[in-house]
C-alpha cells in the first residue's frame, strides 16, 4: 500500500498524497543551446517525462531554462550545484522548483536567501543528496549514515526557517544502499520522496540496477516521482524505463505495452523481428488507451498463454492469428497485420470511452 505523504506543489502538478507517481527525466543538452534544448524537451515529454530536471552551471542556463519555461508547462527543477546564486535567479525567473545537494552548497547560511525568494515566489526545494559528495562533517560515517545526517541537517534548517515545500532524494550507487536510505527517509520524515539510484550506468545493467533499486521500493509503498539515471545522450530511454517499472507493478499505465514469448523450436515465424517492427510502428502511433499486446511464435502460446493480453498475434502454419484475450478474431497474412490491427486498437479506445 503506498505511503502517503505531505502534498507538496511542482509546478501544474502536485507530488505527493494520493497524486499519481509522476516519471523525471534529466536534460542532456546545456539549456543555453535553445534549439537543441527544445528538441530535447519535446521528445522527452512525448515519451511520458512529467518534470524535466536541468543542470544550471552558468548564466547562459539561467537565461535558457527562463527562456523555454515560457514554452512549456512541465515542471521544470534546476539543478544547482556551488553557486546559489544561479539557484535564485532561476527561481525569480519563474522556473518551479531548484535541486540543491548538501554535499555542494557550502555553510548553511548561505541558503538563507534562497529560501527568501523560493519562499516568496511559491517555489519548491528539492534536496538531493548522493554518495558521490557527501558533507566533509559527516565523511567518516558509514555512507547510509552519511546521508540520512546530511538529509536530516537540511531539513531541520529549512523547517527552522518555516519552509517546507520540501521533496528528499538521497541515493547511491549500490542498489541495498539506495534501498536502505529511502526506508530510512520514510519513517523519519513526511515529506515526499523523489527516488533513484545514481550513477547506474550505462544499458542493461543501469536498467537492472535501477529496477531493482526503484521497484522495490515501489513495491514497499514507498515514492512519490521517480527517475531512472542511464549514461546516454537521449533521456528518452530513461523515461521509457520508468514507465514501464511503473505498468509492471501495476502502479501506472500509458500507451503499449508489448509481451512476446523467448521462442522456442515451436515457432512458426519470427518473433523477435515482428517484435521489434511493432515497437518501431508504436513509436509514432498514438493511443490513448494503455493496451497489452502479445507477441507469440506459436499457437501453443497463443491465445492460451497470452489471454490476458488486450490483442495479440501468434505464428500459425495459416497465417498470423489475431486473437483478444483468448479469443480468436482472425487469421490474415503479414500484409494485412498492421492494418488490422489498427483497427482492433480503434476499437479498443472506443470501448475505453477514449478519443482516438
Amino acid at each position: 500500500m503506498r505511503k502517503i505523504k505531505q502534498v507538496v506543489p511542482l509546478g501544474n502538478l502536485k507530488v505527493g498524497g494520493e497524486n499519481p507517481i509522476w516519471v523525471e527525466a534529466m536534460a542532456r543538452n546545456h539549456p543555453g543551446d535553445l534549439q537543441a534544448f527544445a528538441r530535447e524537451l519535446i521528445e522527452v515529454q512525448k515519451a511520458g517525462c512529467e518534470i524535466f530536471r536541468v543542470a544550471v552551471p552558468d548564466q547562459r542556463a539561467v537565461e535558457g531554462l527562463a527562456e523555454m519555461k515560457k514554452k512549456s508547462n512541465m515542471p521544470l527543477v534546476a539543478d544547482i550545484h556551488f553557486n546559489l546564486e544561479l539557484g535564485i535567479k532561476c527561481i525569480k525567473l519563474g522556473v518551479d522548483a531548484v535541486r540543491i545537494n548538501p554535499g555542494t552548497i557550502g555553510s548553511l547560511g548561505k541558503l538563507d536567501r534562497l529560501i527568501s525568494f523560493t519562499q516568496e515566489k511559491g517555489s519548491t526545494i528539492r534536496l538531493g543528496a548522493n554518495t558521490g559528495s557527501i558533507p566533509k562533517k559527516f565523511s567518516e560515517k558509514e555512507r547510509v549514515s552519511a546521508l540520512f545526517d546530511s538529509m536530516e541537517e537540511m531539513v531541520n534548517f529549512l523547517e527552522s526557517k518555516k519552509f517546507n515545500r520540501i521533496i528528499l532524494s538521497a541515493k547511491s550507487t549500490e542498489v541495498e544502499e539506495t534501498i536502505e536510505i529511502y526506508r530510512k527517509l520514510d519513517q523519519s520524515f513526511s515529506y515526499p520522496l523523489h527516488l533513484g539510484l545514481t550513477e547506474a550506468g550505462e544499458g542493461w545493467e543501469g536498467v537492472v540496477k535501477s529496477s531493482l533499486a526503484v521497484g522495490t521500493l515501489l513495491r514497499e509503498g514507498i515514492g512519490d516521482n521517480i527517475r531512472i539515471s542511464l549514461t546516454n545522450d537521449n533521456p528518452v530511454q530513461e523515461t521509457q524505463v520508468a514507465w514501464s517499472i511503473l505498468r509492471s507493478l501495476n502502479l501506472r499505465k500509458r500507451g503499449i505495452e508489448i509481451i512476446s514469448c523467448p521462442t522456442c523450436a515451436r515457432k512458426k515465424g519470427n518473433v523477435v523481428s515482428l517484435v521489434k517492427a511493432l515497437r518501431e510502428f508504436f513509436s509514432w502511433f498514438p493511443t490513448s488507451t494503455p493496451l497489452k499486446i502479445a507477441v507469440m511464435g506459436c499457437e501453443v502460446n497463443g491465445p492460451g498463454e497470452a489471454r490476458e493480453a488486450d490483442l495479440g498475434v501468434a505464428f500459425s502454419p495459416r497465417g498470423l492469428v489475431l486473437f483478444s484475450q483468448g479469443e480468436i478474431l482472425k487469421i490474415v497474412g503479414p500484409e494485412e497485420m498492421f492494418i488490422e490491427l489498427i483497427k482492433l486498437i480503434r476499437d479498443k479506445e472506443v470501448e475505453g470511452g477514449t478519443e482516438p
